[in-house]
């Protein structure tokens, strides 16, 4: 029998839902069947603690319903929003692994060097990435957060556009920190990290890319 995920976005871009849906896809393969909820009472995009309350009250109640369908009920969540709005609520209660996007890179980004630095959207996630951090203990190996300026771009639309400021900031952190990686954190940037150039020294890391091998793991674990 296949496995279910099931992928909650928290925002409210029904484009960004829709391709990291079909990232997923293309990451699980045939074994998994992925489906999404996309919440219609939040944000377009999460971009301050006021807008991460809002996009968590969505996200809990998407999670409730998901939960009660017994038929179609998931064998994992996916909180498909780099700020992990409502993760702590929703594990609370979920019999199912949830799995975030920051969580998930940071911890990967640990495996993978010794030191990383992180790639953002909107001038206020840096100080709300530290406070993770240093939630989950980790703080020490990260040496840099940088924000990129994506207000006047429609996403993930303008792709293209994205991808010329997003080569910018790798390469600003290459030169200035030379980290062993760099974690691309947000749904807006999924996909593009297959897109940008860097040396052989740094691995990039997609945040989707390390929810999903996570939730992957997750998955086959018995219960």
């Amino acid at each position: 029998m296949k496995k279910h995920l099931v992928l909650l976005n928290g925002n409210t871009n029904l484009a960004m839902t829709d391709a990291m849906a079909h990232r997923t896809r293309q990451f699980m393969g045939s074994a998994v069947n992925v489906s999404t909820m996309t919440a219609t009472e939040s944000v377009a995009y999460i971009g301050s603690e006021r807008d991460c309350a809002t996009a968590a009250a969505a996200v809990l109640g998407m999670a409730e319903h998901c939960l009660q369908r017994s038929s179609t009920s998931p064998d994992a969540i996916l909180l498909a929003c780099f700020g992990e709005p409502g993760m702590a609520a929703v594990r609370e209660f979920s019999p199912v692994p949830v799995v975030g996007m920051l969580e998930a890179s940071l911890l990967t980004a640990i495996q993978l060097g010794q030191r990383f630095s992180i790639i953002t959207l909107g001038k206020r996630w840096p100080r709300m990435i530290e406070d993770v951090l240093n939630r989950l203990g980790v703080g020490r190996y990260c040496i840099g957060i940088d924000a990129m300026v994506i207000d006047d771009l429609l996403l993930p639309e303008q792709r293209a556009q994205a991808r010329e400021r997003l080569q910018k900031v790798v390469d600003a952190q290459c030169e200035r920190l030379a980290p062993d990686a760099i974690i691309i954190g947000g749904a807006a940037l999924t996909g593009l990290r297959e897109e940008v150039s860097y040396p052989s020294s740094v691995k990039l890391l997609d945040s989707l890319d390390a929810a999903l091998a996570q939730a992957s793991a997750l998955i086959s674990l018995p219960r």
